[in-house]
């Protein structure tokens, strides 16, 4: 009877171990969990106001369009040093202080050319740098000296800090160049930020936001004084129309630079920018607190 007890007790411990085998082998063939279950897609987020994204997961192949423009940007060339590398999100674009930049081509159509106000989101990982002025990225083509519509950073002395500047060159107003700009020690860490620009017809306001918060906002007026500081009343700014000529999109690189006429102020981007979007509308707070949390949850 012992020993009858004792072949039993083997018989259950083998099964359990078989069993426990077996599950073990059933998990391991089960697929990974979505990583993104519950989170927000940012592509989601005013998605019918968004007209351009670049995501610098790789070199795309010429011609290629850039998503949501209908065709009208595609992917030209890169030029010298730039690379895509590990990013705030899957890749990202890395510029170089020597000649690197990304262009692309903008047709006829394109709804660029129908802004009355917009917004630019991305992330930003900049070195500190102590001379010159880099383009992160620019619409040029334009009438303008400075493009149409620009990212850009500059550099103060010390290198403790940095100038993050968006412009837009409004072809209609008889002030026709308009900007802002924050210093911000958070912008020189060569860490990731997200960085939001933005222009918002209805109060004539251009903006800048850092990781969900406004860093900077001014009142903007078409005529006399940019800065509404000539004789009051000026007229606000009110709808914008950028240059109709534009025809190319550069990402770290002055057009000056690129066409051999640039000075010696001029730096290349030699940081990294990655997650890209252009929108055909100003977000509302909600929508850009929205963004940029959905921009730090989600994994490629």
């Amino acid at each position: 009877m012992k020993n009858k007890f004792k072949f039993f007790g083997m018989l259950l411990l083998g099964g359990l171990i078989f069993g426990s085998l077996a599950l073990t082998s059933c998990k391991d063939d089960d697929p990974d969990p979505d990583p993104n279950a519950g989170k927000t897609d940012p592509s989601t987020i005013a998605a019918t106001n968004l007209i351009a994204y670049f995501d610098f997961e790789s070199q795309p192949a010429a011609g290629v369009a850039v998503p949501f423009t209908n065709n009208t940007i595609t992917f030209g060339q890169k030029v010298g040093a730039s690379s895509f590398v590990v990013g705030r999100r899957g890749n990202a674009l890395k510029g170089s202080s020597s000649e690197a930049y990304l262009e692309y081509n903008i047709t006829g159509n394109t709804a660029l050319k129908t802004l009355s106000e917009f917004t630019l989101a991305c992330w930003i990982k900049s070195p500190a740098t102590t001379g010159g002025a880099a383009k992160i990225f620019a619409i040029n083509g334009g009438d303008d000296f400075m493009g149409n519509l620009t990212l850009m950073q500059e550099s103060q002395p010390e290198g403790d800090s940095l100038d993050m500047k968006l412009y837009l060159f409004d072809s209609e107003s008889v002030w026709k160049g308009q900007d802002i700009r924050a210093q911000r020690k958070e912008f020189a860490g060569d860490l990731w930020f997200h960085m939001v620009g933005i222009y918002r017809m209805e109060t004539s306001t251009i903006e800048l936001w850092a990781n969900g918060v406004k860093v900077a906002e001014s009142v903007r007026y078409s005529d006399g004084d940019p800065d509404g500081e000539g004789p009051l009343p000026q007229p606000l700014l009110g709808p914008i129309k950028l240059g109709q000529n534009m025809t190319k999109i550069h990402f770290g690189a002055w057009p000056q630079q690129i066409d051999g006429t640039g000075a010696d102020w001029m730096n290349y981007y030699n940081g990294m920018v990655d997650e890209f979007r252009i929108y055909n509308k100003a977000l509302t707070e909600v929508e850009i607190k929205a963004l940029y949390d959905a921009e730090i949850t989600w994994i490629n």
